[in-house]
């Protein structure tokens, strides 16, 4: 009897848990990083709105509606929580832009 697990990718623990920390939002690694970079600088003066991702989405030229779908349904509703929830606040884990 085969079990049709078999045709499922494989992945070590390790390649799960790279994929878990990367937020799924649509963007380049680049625009992510400037993201989150442009929310980190105002996110002590969150007043419980997505106010700072929506001003950097306007000036990148980003479709807002898309990009607050998708900070919300990675836990993203204010920017405050952007820094915590979808990149989990640790941003020289989540964006290796350089390549190191």
């Amino acid at each position: 009897m085969t079990n049709f697990f078999d045709d499922l990718p494989r992945y070590d623990h390790d390649d799960l848990a790279d994929l878990a920390d990367q937020p799924d939002l649509g963007l380049p690694l680049e625009q992510q990083a400037a993201l989150a970079d442009a929310v980190q600088q105002r996110r002590r003066s969150c007043d419980g709105t997505l106010r700072a991702a929506r001003e950097w989405a306007q000036r990148a030229g980003v479709d807002w509606p898309r990009l607050r779908r998708e900070l919300e349904e990675n836990g993203g509703y204010c920017d405050c929580e952007v820094v915590l929830n979808v990149f989990g606040g640790d941003f020289d884990r989540s964006f290796d832009v350089d390549g190191a």
